[in-house]
Protein backbone atom coordinates (compact mmCIF):
# COMPACT_ATOMS: atom_id res chain seq x y z
CA UNK A 1 0.00 0.00 0.00
CA UNK A 2 1.20 3.80 -0.87
CA UNK A 3 2.38 5.78 1.56
CA UNK A 4 0.84 9.09 2.53
CA UNK A 5 4.10 10.49 1.49
CA UNK A 6 4.06 8.49 -2.55
CA UNK A 7 0.19 9.59 -2.78
CA UNK A 8 0.66 13.31 -2.02
CA UNK A 9 3.94 12.89 -4.59
CA UNK A 10 1.83 11.23 -6.88
CA UNK A 11 -1.00 13.65 -6.79
CA UNK A 12 1.73 16.51 -7.44
CA UNK A 13 2.68 15.08 -10.63
CA UNK A 14 -0.44 14.54 -11.56
CA UNK A 15 -1.49 18.14 -11.37
CA UNK A 16 2.03 18.99 -13.49
CA UNK A 17 0.71 16.42 -16.16
CA UNK A 18 -2.49 18.24 -16.17
CA UNK A 19 -1.18 22.18 -16.27
CA UNK A 20 1.06 20.66 -18.95
CA UNK A 21 -1.67 20.79 -21.59
CA UNK A 22 -2.61 23.85 -24.00
CA UNK A 23 -5.75 22.64 -25.74
CA UNK A 24 -9.51 23.69 -26.23
CA UNK A 25 -12.90 23.30 -27.97
CA UNK A 26 -12.99 27.32 -28.85
CA UNK A 27 -11.00 27.02 -32.13
CA UNK A 28 -8.44 29.35 -30.89
CA UNK A 29 -4.61 29.39 -31.99
CA UNK A 30 -2.31 29.46 -29.08
CA UNK A 31 -0.32 32.91 -29.12
CA UNK A 32 0.90 32.34 -25.72
CA UNK A 33 2.91 29.06 -26.35
CA UNK A 34 4.80 31.57 -29.23
CA UNK A 35 7.93 33.53 -28.24
CA UNK A 36 7.24 37.39 -27.09
CA UNK A 37 9.41 38.16 -29.80
CA UNK A 38 6.02 39.51 -32.50
CA UNK A 39 7.82 38.73 -35.19
CA UNK A 40 9.52 35.49 -34.79
CA UNK A 41 7.97 31.97 -34.94
CA UNK A 42 8.40 30.25 -31.75
CA UNK A 43 9.54 26.54 -30.77
CA UNK A 44 6.86 26.12 -27.90
CA UNK A 45 6.20 22.59 -26.68
CA UNK A 46 2.97 22.45 -28.81
CA UNK A 47 4.49 23.54 -32.00
CA UNK A 48 7.46 20.72 -31.52
CA UNK A 49 7.65 18.00 -34.35
CA UNK A 50 4.92 15.68 -34.12
CA UNK A 51 4.95 12.29 -35.82
CA UNK A 52 1.47 11.26 -35.18
CA UNK A 53 -0.04 14.10 -37.52
CA UNK A 54 -3.28 13.72 -36.30
CA UNK A 55 -4.27 13.52 -32.73
CA UNK A 56 -8.26 13.68 -32.06
CA UNK A 57 -8.24 14.89 -28.68
CA UNK A 58 -10.77 14.69 -26.14
CA UNK A 59 -13.01 17.47 -25.90
CA UNK A 60 -14.26 16.45 -22.18
CA UNK A 61 -10.11 16.65 -21.03
CA UNK A 62 -9.73 20.13 -22.73
CA UNK A 63 -8.99 23.73 -20.77
CA UNK A 64 -11.90 26.36 -21.06
CA UNK A 65 -9.26 29.13 -21.69
CA UNK A 66 -10.34 30.46 -24.56
CA UNK A 67 -8.21 33.80 -25.14
CA UNK A 68 -4.86 31.56 -24.17
CA UNK A 69 -5.31 28.22 -25.83
CA UNK A 70 -4.99 25.75 -28.88
CA UNK A 71 -7.46 23.73 -30.61
CA UNK A 72 -6.97 20.69 -32.55
CA UNK A 73 -10.93 20.91 -34.52
CA UNK A 74 -9.89 19.90 -37.81
CA UNK A 75 -6.80 17.80 -37.58
CA UNK A 76 -7.13 15.12 -39.87
CA UNK A 77 -6.30 11.65 -39.18
CA UNK A 78 -3.09 11.47 -41.77
CA UNK A 79 -0.51 8.37 -41.70
CA UNK A 80 2.25 9.95 -43.92
CA UNK A 81 3.90 6.84 -44.75
CA UNK A 82 0.40 5.71 -46.71
CA UNK A 83 -0.22 6.61 -50.38
CA UNK A 84 -2.16 9.88 -50.58
CA UNK A 85 -5.41 10.46 -51.51
CA UNK A 86 -4.35 10.94 -55.29
CA UNK A 87 -2.99 7.09 -55.37
CA UNK A 88 -5.44 5.49 -53.92
CA UNK A 89 -6.26 6.58 -50.13
CA UNK A 90 -9.77 6.06 -50.04
CA UNK A 91 -10.87 8.02 -46.63
CA UNK A 92 -9.55 10.42 -44.25
CA UNK A 93 -10.93 9.99 -40.56
CA UNK A 94 -11.44 13.36 -38.35
CA UNK A 95 -13.63 14.72 -35.74
CA UNK A 96 -17.28 15.29 -36.99
CA UNK A 97 -17.12 18.88 -37.45
CA UNK A 98 -14.11 18.41 -39.62
CA UNK A 99 -14.83 18.11 -43.43
CA UNK A 100 -11.86 15.94 -43.77
CA UNK A 101 -13.23 13.70 -46.50
CA UNK A 102 -14.46 16.89 -48.74
CA UNK A 103 -10.64 18.24 -48.14
CA UNK A 104 -8.78 14.66 -48.86
CA UNK A 105 -8.59 15.86 -52.48
CA UNK A 106 -7.78 19.35 -53.37
CA UNK A 107 -10.46 21.80 -54.29
CA UNK A 108 -10.93 21.59 -58.24
CA UNK A 109 -10.48 25.10 -59.45
CA UNK A 110 -13.32 26.52 -61.65
CA UNK A 111 -12.82 27.75 -65.03
CA UNK A 112 -12.56 31.81 -64.64
CA UNK A 113 -11.53 30.91 -61.35
CA UNK A 114 -7.93 32.20 -61.11
CA UNK A 115 -7.39 35.75 -59.66
CA UNK A 116 -3.32 35.44 -60.69
CA UNK A 117 -1.23 33.06 -62.00
CA UNK A 118 2.46 34.17 -62.24
CA UNK A 119 5.77 31.56 -63.82
CA UNK A 120 7.90 34.87 -63.56
CA UNK A 121 9.20 33.58 -67.09
CA UNK A 122 9.27 37.73 -68.35
CA UNK A 123 12.18 37.85 -65.67
CA UNK A 124 9.79 40.22 -63.42
CA UNK A 125 7.51 39.86 -60.28
CA UNK A 126 4.94 42.45 -61.57
CA UNK A 127 1.99 42.13 -59.64
CA UNK A 128 3.63 41.38 -56.51
CA UNK A 129 5.27 43.65 -54.16
CA UNK A 130 7.64 43.47 -50.91
CA UNK A 131 7.87 45.74 -48.41
CA UNK A 132 10.74 46.14 -45.81
CA UNK A 133 9.59 46.94 -42.31
CA UNK A 134 12.52 48.34 -41.27
CA UNK A 135 12.78 50.95 -43.56
CA UNK A 136 9.46 53.08 -43.52
CA UNK A 137 8.00 50.64 -45.93
CA UNK A 138 10.60 51.03 -48.88
CA UNK A 139 10.73 47.79 -51.25
CA UNK A 140 12.65 44.66 -49.85
CA UNK A 141 15.21 44.40 -52.07
CA UNK A 142 16.35 40.65 -50.88
CA UNK A 143 13.05 39.56 -53.08
CA UNK A 144 14.03 39.37 -57.07
CA UNK A 145 13.83 37.67 -60.25
CA UNK A 146 16.79 35.40 -61.52
CA UNK A 147 17.53 32.72 -63.97
CA UNK A 148 18.13 29.64 -61.99
CA UNK A 149 18.75 25.94 -63.28
CA UNK A 150 14.93 25.30 -63.22
CA UNK A 151 14.18 28.52 -65.55
CA UNK A 152 13.28 31.78 -63.93
CA UNK A 153 11.94 31.95 -60.47
CA UNK A 154 11.06 34.73 -57.28
CA UNK A 155 13.82 34.32 -54.66
CA UNK A 156 14.14 35.75 -51.52
CA UNK A 157 17.89 35.60 -50.67
CA UNK A 158 18.65 36.79 -47.23
CA UNK A 159 18.91 34.12 -44.90
CA UNK A 160 17.59 36.54 -41.84
CA UNK A 161 16.75 35.41 -38.20
CA UNK A 162 15.82 39.11 -36.92
CA UNK A 163 13.03 39.42 -39.60
CA UNK A 164 10.16 38.33 -41.66
CA UNK A 165 10.66 38.48 -45.54
CA UNK A 166 7.28 38.67 -47.12
CA UNK A 167 5.73 39.98 -50.53
CA UNK A 168 2.64 39.54 -51.21
CA UNK A 169 0.38 39.83 -54.32
CA UNK A 170 -1.12 43.41 -55.53
CA UNK A 171 -4.71 41.37 -56.44
CA UNK A 172 -8.31 42.38 -55.04
CA UNK A 173 -9.24 40.77 -51.56
CA UNK A 174 -11.20 37.95 -51.46
CA UNK A 175 -12.34 35.07 -48.86
CA UNK A 176 -12.58 31.79 -49.96
CA UNK A 177 -9.43 31.25 -52.26
CA UNK A 178 -6.69 28.90 -53.19
CA UNK A 179 -3.03 29.47 -53.18
CA UNK A 180 -0.82 26.88 -54.90
CA UNK A 181 2.61 27.87 -55.27
CA UNK A 182 5.70 25.39 -56.72
CA UNK A 183 8.63 26.04 -54.64
CA UNK A 184 11.77 24.79 -52.92
CA UNK A 185 13.67 26.04 -49.75
CA UNK A 186 17.17 26.34 -50.49
CA UNK A 187 18.60 26.46 -47.30
CA UNK A 188 17.90 26.79 -43.59
CA UNK A 189 19.61 28.50 -40.83
CA UNK A 190 19.91 25.56 -39.36
CA UNK A 191 17.46 22.49 -38.77
CA UNK A 192 15.31 24.51 -36.10
CA UNK A 193 11.48 24.58 -36.10
CA UNK A 194 11.79 28.66 -35.97
CA UNK A 195 13.04 28.78 -39.69
CA UNK A 196 10.55 28.44 -42.58
CA UNK A 197 9.39 29.53 -45.74
CA UNK A 198 6.09 30.20 -46.32
CA UNK A 199 3.02 30.01 -48.25
CA UNK A 200 0.32 32.75 -46.96
CA UNK A 201 -3.25 32.65 -48.12
CA UNK A 202 -5.92 35.69 -46.51
CA UNK A 203 -2.51 37.43 -46.25
CA UNK A 204 -3.87 41.71 -45.30
CA UNK A 205 -0.51 43.52 -45.91
CA UNK A 206 -2.05 46.99 -43.83
CA UNK A 207 -2.27 44.63 -40.75
CA UNK A 208 0.29 41.65 -41.20
CA UNK A 209 -2.48 39.43 -41.09
CA UNK A 210 -2.95 36.13 -43.01
CA UNK A 211 -3.10 32.00 -42.65
CA UNK A 212 0.29 30.44 -43.93
CA UNK A 213 1.16 26.90 -44.36
CA UNK A 214 5.20 26.61 -43.02
CA UNK A 215 7.83 24.10 -44.90
CA UNK A 216 9.70 24.32 -41.50
CA UNK A 217 13.93 23.47 -40.93
CA UNK A 218 12.97 20.37 -39.32
CA UNK A 219 11.47 19.30 -42.10
CA UNK A 220 7.78 19.55 -40.72
CA UNK A 221 4.82 21.46 -41.82
CA UNK A 222 2.64 23.16 -39.89
CA UNK A 223 -0.64 25.72 -40.32
CA UNK A 224 -0.35 28.92 -38.35
CA UNK A 225 -2.18 32.03 -38.03
CA UNK A 226 -0.67 35.47 -38.25
CA UNK A 227 -2.03 38.45 -36.85
CA UNK A 228 -0.91 41.59 -36.67
CA UNK A 229 2.92 40.35 -36.85
CA UNK A 230 2.36 37.63 -33.93
CA UNK A 231 2.28 34.02 -35.07
CA UNK A 232 -0.15 31.70 -33.45
CA UNK A 233 -0.11 27.60 -33.98
CA UNK A 234 -3.36 25.29 -32.79
CA UNK A 235 -1.47 22.57 -32.61
CA UNK A 236 2.28 20.43 -33.69
CA UNK A 237 3.69 20.23 -36.88
CA UNK A 238 3.92 17.23 -38.57
CA UNK A 239 6.54 15.14 -40.17
CA UNK A 240 6.49 15.86 -44.07
CA UNK A 241 10.34 15.19 -44.84
CA UNK A 242 10.69 18.96 -46.03
CA UNK A 243 14.56 18.99 -47.37
CA UNK A 244 16.39 21.53 -48.84
CA UNK A 245 16.90 21.84 -52.59
CA UNK A 246 13.71 19.91 -53.35
CA UNK A 247 10.91 21.29 -55.15
CA UNK A 248 7.21 20.80 -53.74
CA UNK A 249 3.57 21.99 -54.67
CA UNK A 250 2.44 23.77 -51.91
CA UNK A 251 -0.97 24.51 -51.75
CA UNK A 252 -3.28 26.50 -49.05
CA UNK A 253 -6.99 26.54 -49.35
CA UNK A 254 -8.40 28.97 -46.97
CA UNK A 255 -12.76 27.77 -46.99
CA UNK A 256 -14.90 30.06 -44.45
CA UNK A 257 -13.30 29.19 -41.02
CA UNK A 258 -11.11 25.85 -42.36
CA UNK A 259 -8.13 26.09 -43.36
CA UNK A 260 -6.35 22.66 -45.44
CA UNK A 261 -2.66 22.22 -46.50
CA UNK A 262 -1.78 20.21 -49.36
CA UNK A 263 1.72 18.83 -49.83
CA UNK A 264 2.24 17.56 -53.55
CA UNK A 265 -1.44 16.77 -53.52
CA UNK A 266 -1.86 15.53 -50.16
CA UNK A 267 -3.60 16.82 -47.49
CA UNK A 268 -1.30 17.31 -44.44
CA UNK A 269 -2.54 19.32 -41.84
CA UNK A 270 -6.22 20.96 -41.41
CA UNK A 271 -7.62 23.85 -38.86
CA UNK A 272 -10.85 25.23 -38.34
CA UNK A 273 -10.86 28.95 -36.97
CA UNK A 274 -13.49 29.66 -34.85
CA UNK A 275 -12.36 33.52 -35.32
CA UNK A 276 -11.70 33.51 -39.20
CA UNK A 277 -9.87 36.26 -40.96
CA UNK A 278 -12.15 37.70 -43.06
CA UNK A 279 -10.24 37.99 -46.49
CA UNK A 280 -6.92 38.89 -48.27
CA UNK A 281 -4.45 37.92 -50.85
CA UNK A 282 -1.39 35.27 -51.53
CA UNK A 283 1.60 36.10 -50.27
CA UNK A 284 4.95 34.26 -49.76
CA UNK A 285 6.92 34.68 -46.67
CA UNK A 286 10.81 33.06 -45.11
CA UNK A 287 12.38 33.73 -41.45
CA UNK A 288 15.98 31.90 -41.48
CA UNK A 289 15.57 30.58 -44.61
CA UNK A 290 16.02 31.46 -48.34
CA UNK A 291 13.38 30.90 -51.07
CA UNK A 292 13.10 30.19 -54.28
CA UNK A 293 9.36 30.29 -56.22
CA UNK A 294 8.77 28.85 -60.00
CA UNK A 295 5.35 29.64 -60.16
CA UNK A 296 1.91 30.75 -57.61
CA UNK A 297 -1.54 30.46 -58.56
CA UNK A 298 -4.13 32.73 -56.37
CA UNK A 299 -8.07 31.74 -57.42
CA UNK A 300 -11.87 31.07 -55.86
CA UNK A 301 -12.88 27.80 -55.77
Amino acid sequence: MLSSRAIVRLSFLALLVIGAGCSSSKGHPCATCDAAISDRPSVPADDALSTDPAPNPDPESETEDAEQILTLDARPEIDLTEPSPLDGLDEVDGPADAPATDAAWPTPVPDGGALLFTDFEDGTADGWRSVDSNDAGAPDNDWSVFLGDSGSVYSEGSLDTKEWHISFASSDAVADQIVEAKMRVVEFYDSSPSYVAALFARYDPSTDSGYFVALRGDGAVIIRKRVRGTSASWAAGVDAGIVPGSWYMVRLEVLGNTANAFLDGQLVYSVVDSDPLAAGTAALGTYGATLEVHSILLAQP
